[in-house]
């Protein structure tokens, strides 16, 4: 599904742990959602993930040593472009 895919690459371009929440069911729309939220680490890794089309509640740990040690380790952000508004 392209959410996953989305949700993986915020996680690795902005070096963060990312949670992305899903709904369950159907909208009055005919809208069906599927929920699979998950959260994934700055590594695009998920480490927590949700059953699909299950009303249900996910835990993860989050460590902010390990996230400053990858940062450390891969440095993106010395590539980031400076934006200026005038």
């Amino acid at each position: 599904l392209h959410w996953q895919a989305l949700l993986t690459a915020r996680a690795i371009e902005n070096q963060a742990y990312v949670a992305g929440c899903n709904r369950v069911g159907s909208d009055g729309n005919g809208c069906h959602y599927r929920g699979d939220s998950r959260v994934i680490n700055p590594q695009g890794e998920i480490i927590a993930t949700a059953d699909a089309h299950q009303a249900t509640r996910i835990d993860a740990e989050l460590s902010m040593m390990a996230l400053r040690e990858y940062r450390e380790k891969f440095p993106a952000w010395r590539d980031a472009d400076e934006f200026r508004l005038w």
